[in-house]
């Protein structure tokens, strides 16, 4: 199935660049992300195995009964995004 979506330009610029450090189209690159969110197993140029280790990590940790507060959740995934961003300048 196709679907035509618009996507802001500077999130499809920030995709843009994205799939091509991956190495793929950024057709293929979008599926793969819009996959990545639905499908049950992560795969895919987005599901890099260290990004697959950090899910299964967390998984194992929530089934533990240990878990992250959301301002834990915030801070890490600010400091996560403020470290791609500077990886990955606009």
């Amino acid at each position: 199935m196709r679907l035509e979506v618009t996507i802001p330009d500077p999130i499809f610029d920030q995709a843009q660049r994205a799939a091509t450090a991956s190495g793929v189209s950024i057709d293929r690159f979008l599926s793969e992300a819009v996959r990545f969110w639905f499908d049950d197993e992560p795969r895919g140029p987005i599901a890099t195995p260290e990004l697959i280790a950090a899910l299964r990590k967390a998984e194992a940790d929530i089934d533990a009964g240990k878990g992250l507060t959301m301002a834990q959740l915030d801070e890490s995934l600010a400091a996560k995004r403020a470290a791609w961003l500077k990886a990955n300048p606009c």
